[in-house]
């Protein structure tokens, strides 16, 4: 193909120039050459786009679950750290509580060891916070009509200060619905502790994913500078004759791998920016339903900076153990 002969032609040029290159100018010439086979390398990739982007395609998603489980992982510290100290409880009063059962409730509750604040929902508030929260509020304000009457308890979120253990806000707990007129009392913290279970055991399943995942984005590396490598033998048999040095022999494999591991990179931070855009409005309905709020953190310039070099990274590792496994190129091909 007359595409592959020009990169062929800008490989035997480079060489042959640096075999005649004087020494005065190494520095420029050492920036000539690299300039050269970046030159280079960007026509071979253009050539070749759709089984580039393919390479990009599953080094990208190789690199999407680390960078998403980092990102998941900064913000559930953000969201423990915003939670730390503020365990509480929600009380539910009975629905033929009276009033006068209600503010006692509500005294007693203020007059707590550690009682930072008490929210008294009334059951209308509730309806209307249900009615603001629901996708059909026609329907559920046609099913109160049916009903006629409210069947939304008063309640009392309840947090707390001292940081009390779940052991001590179970005790509480127990003492607080044997009181008249509570229906029931429900620890806030224990969907927070299984939470933070469920995350711990995502984590570590999602780290040893990850890792393979790596692995395999170096061995899409490996396999197609290995591809590139098989398909330029006689080229490399002409640069060893005119007597080019392993590194030039090397370098065009490795702009090669860089190519696909930054490509890579960059279609990671772009199917990481869609995931992320996808599932916020859903995030932040579920944690508004438990009075909770987070903004998503981690997505970066430092973050999409270490993107970039980790894929860089992947692909220059795969390019290496594709030389490695050919004989190195401090050897010519036989």
């Amino acid at each position: 193909m007359a595409g592959d002969a020009k990169v062929r032609d800008g490989l035997v040029a480079e060489s042959a120039l640096t075999v005649e290159r004087p020494k005065g100018g190494r520095l420029r010439a050492w920036f000539a050459d690299h300039s050269r086979v970046a030159s280079d390398t960007s026509l071979f990739v253009s050539q070749r786009l759709m089984s580039s982007f393919l390479v990009w395609l599953m080094v990208g998603v190789a690199l999407t679950l680390p960078g998403l489980l980092w990102i998941a992982q900064s913000n559930a510290q953000t969201f423990n750290q915003q939670w730390q100290g503020s365990a509480g409880l929600t009380v539910y009063m009975k629905l033929a509580a009276s009033e006068q059962l209600i503010d006692d409730m509500e005294a007693r509750l203020n007059r707590e060891t550690g009682v930072e604040r008490v929210i008294r929902t009334t059951p209308d508030q509730a309806l209307n916070e249900l009615l603001e929260q629901s996708d059909d509020s026609m329907f559920l304000q046609d099913a109160m009509a049916a009903v006629g009457s409210n069947p939304l308890p008063a309640s009392f979120a309840v947090v707390l200060n001292d940081g009390r253990s779940y052991l001590q806000l179970d005790a509480l707990s127990r003492n607080l619905s044997a009181q008249t007129g509570v229906d029931d009392v429900v620890i806030e913290m224990t969907w927070l502790e299984r939470l933070r279970d469920l995350s711990d055991l995502a984590n570590r399943m999602g780290s040893a994913l990850s890792i393979m995942l790596l692995i395999a984005a170096v061995l899409v590396a490996f396999a197609s500078v290995r591809l590139a490598i098989e398909s330029r033998l006689g080229e490399l048999r002409v640069l060893a004759l005119i007597g080019a040095t392993p590194a030039q022999m090397r370098r065009p494999f490795l702009y090669f791998g860089s190519a696909y591991g930054i490509g890579g990179g960059v279609t990671a931070i772009m199917l990481i920016a869609v995931f992320l855009n996808q599932i916020e409005a859903p995030l932040q309905s579920l944690l508004a339903s438990y009075r909770a709020g987070i903004d998503i953190v981690g997505f970066t310039p430092g973050f999409l900076l270490a993107i970039l070099l980790v894929g860089w990274f992947l692909g220059v590792t795969g390019a290496l153990l594709a030389l490695f496994q050919r004989g190195g190129a401090d050897k010519p091909p036989s």
